[in-house]
């Protein structure tokens, strides 16, 4: 039988740690898990307009979580049907269409911030939706999530 890689086994583990968090927090609302369908065809849409892919801990999230707002902030989905609150990726980055979202894409909102993905720093980041400056940024998802829902 073949190991699991340590590192891989440990990001699992926060991505489902941090699905637990969102969907045990009273003031969090979660979508269902994505339909695999519909993801396999963000992935090709996101790859035909040459947008940044999804990022692999993102994608590992939306199996268990499609999608979460609070009143505080908004994680977007991949054609989220559970919650009418819930937007839809691809939607949101297409509203906002810059040639700067080659390298990143984003993936929640709020009232004066962007959640984003930067794939040429591999980072996530927080910037200001009025001049895209970057406020926070984060190595990994789990982070970004925790500051952005202010999970304890």
């Amino acid at each position: 039988m073949k190991k699991q890689n340590p590192r891989l086994k440990r990001r699992k583990t926060l991505i489902k740690d941090i699905a637990r968090q969102l969907m045990q927090d009273e003031d969090v609302w979660c979508g269902e898990a994505v339909n695999p369908r519909y993801l396999d065809d963000c992935k090709k849409y996101l790859a035909a307009e040459e947008r940044c892919a999804l990022p692999p801990d993102y994608v590992a999230l939306l199996r268990y979580v499609n999608g979460a707002f609070s009143d505080r902030a908004l994680l977007f989905g991949v054609m989220p049907e559970s919650w009418p609150g819930l937007e839809d990726v691809v939607t949101q980055n297409e509203r906002y269409n810059s040639d700067v979202f080659g390298e990143m894409i984003l993936l929640g909102t709020n009232d004066f911030d962007w959640l984003v993905y930067d794939a040429a720093q591999e980072e996530y980041q927080v910037r200001e939706r009025q001049g895209m400056t970057v406020i926070e940024n984060f190595a990994d998802l789990e982070q970004a999530l925790h500051y952005w829902f202010h999970l304890n």
